[in-house]
């Protein structure tokens, strides 16, 4: 049986005689040595595939090839910053996610940017500046430097993650106080359920969001998604939500989700914005 810390070298020599993958890059917390954001007995292994044969991955028929065992889950599907397809498997030794990046794309992507038209296509320059926010946190070639490294490299110290500015700060908050408003409707209506869906999956979101932001403005390390959030903030018990869906349980919650939003609209955008009487 392969064990967890033993796939990623299987599918990099998987990819090392695979033609069609142009190139690969280990990403995510198998490229950290230490600290709040490297690798544990949990972590999966996180690469991105530069490939010719896109279509390859639509389907596992490919992992028959890596002698890793029958997956017990795959799904293909868009990947978080939305510009790339995104394949997720889940093994007995542990999990792999591979963000697919065609060839043809890339390539034309990568004469844009040396022609200087990138920052001027909005969809090239957001689907860059996610790959830029990928690549800052730290990258590895394992295959395909030569070809790519210097486009990886140009992308990691040029191109500008998305951020927010406090224009779209106020407009997340303005979401926030209708979806806070729909939340304490459900409540009075007794649905609880719906009340509680809406509490972590619209409340809390913006929090997440609006202190990724702050974290960035003050130079800290911030991971996206709140991610590692408890290793990397003093504070996070300010941030986390949680309810059971009892009346009492789900406002006490709601109210300090809102709670936890003036405060970071105040440090984010001071007296610029206010909470409004609801």
């Amino acid at each position: 049986m392969v064990r967890g810390e033993n796939i990623g070298p299987v599918v990099i020599r998987w990819a090392e005689r695979e033609r069609s993958v142009r190139a690969l890059v280990l990403i995510g917390s198998r490229v950290y040595a230490e600290g709040a954001r490297a690798a544990d007995e949990f972590s999966d292994w996180d690469f991105q595939v530069v490939t010719a044969r896109p279509a390859l991955f639509e389907t596992r028929e490919w992992m028959r090839d890596l002698g890793l065992g029958e997956p017990l889950a795959y799904v293909v599907r868009p990947g978080r910053l939305g510009s790339a397809t995104k394949v997720s498997v889940v093994l007995r030794a542990g999990e792999i996610d591979l963000v697919v990046l065609p060839v043809g794309r890339l390539r034309q992507a990568k004469l844009l940017l040396q022609l200087g038209l990138a920052p001027r296509i909005a969809p090239l320059a957001q689907a860059l500046g996610g790959l830029a926010t990928v690549l800052r946190g730290g990258y590895r070639f394992v295959k395909g430097e030569r070809d790519w490294g210097a486009f990886f490299r140009r992308v990691a110290a040029e191109i500008s993650p998305p951020r927010l500015n406090d224009d779209d700060v106020r407009r997340l908050a303005e979401g926030f106080v209708c979806d806070y408003v729909s939340t304490r409707q459900k409540l009075a209506r007794e649905e609880f359920l719906a009340a509680q869906r809406w509490l972590h999956h619209q409340l809390a979101e913006v929090n997440f969001q609006l202190f990724h932001e702050l974290s960035q403005r003050r130079g800290a390390a911030t991971l996206p998604d709140a991610r590692r959030l408890e290793r990397l903030a003093s504070e996070w018990r300010d941030y986390a939500v949680s309810a059971t869906p009892t009346q009492e349980s789900l406002r006490a919650a709601t109210e300090k989700s809102a709670t936890t939003l003036r405060g970071l609209m105040h440090a984010l955008v001071g007296e610029t914005w206010h909470w409004p009487e609801v």
